[in-house]
Parts: C-alpha cells; structure tokens; sequence
C-alpha cells in the first residue's frame, strides 16, 4: 500500500474511533478540547508510528522527513473532520435544509436570525 492510500485509510480509522467515543466527553463544557487532544495523539502516534510523510508520498523527498511526518501528523489531526461530517450526512445526520441555503443566497436581510 502507498503512502497516500495508507494516510488515507488511518484518517478514516481515527476519527471514526473519535466519533464513536466523542458522546463520552461532548456533554463536558471542554469536550471540544478532549476531541482536539485525543485527535492530536492519535494522528501524531500513527504518524511517529508507522513513519507516514506526504511530503514523501508524493515524491517530493527520496527519503521520509521529520517535517513530513509531523506535516502529515496535523493533517491527519485536521483534515479528516471534513470526511466525518461527509460521513454524517450520508448516516442521515446533520441535513441542512433547501430553504435555509436559498435565504442565505438572497442575503442577510432575508435571513430572521443572524446571531
């Protein structure tokens, strides 16, 4: 398996493992924090684990890096919030509503609530 299809597949592994954890500490007024900091170590101790680097997946370096690795340690932290709500949608969660986008279009003075 390439570097790129491997960084791919422990992003979705993390944070569907964060997913299915995050109802324990998302009630607590800091469980934002708790789901930043389990996602850095996750995506950190992959990174550092298997010696995953993009920067080197992507041939711009014949060998891994530091830098790659910890590059693709905060992508791997940041990036896959982006796949876990595509994935919440498809569950059926999270739906924005056709209305809702169509006043957002005509602009804020059409728009009831703009806290």
């Amino acid at each position: 398996m390439d570097m790129i299809s491997l960084v791919l597949a422990f992003s979705a592994v993390l944070w569907f493992l964060i997913d299915r954890f995050k109802p324990m500490w998302s009630s607590l007024s800091f469980g934002k924090w708790i789901t930043l900091a389990v996602s850095a170590i996750g995506s950190f101790g992959l990174s550092f684990g298997f010696n995953l680097d993009l920067i080197h997946g992507f041939g711009l370096s014949e060998l891994p890096t530091i830098m790659g690795t910890i590059i693709t340690g905060f992508v791997l932290m940041s990036g896959s919030s982006a796949a876990s709500e595509i994935i919440e949608r498809i569950k059926g969660g999270k739906m924005v509503e056709l209305t809702e986008v169509l006043d957002f279009l005509d602009g804020p003075e059409n728009i009831e609530d703009i806290d």
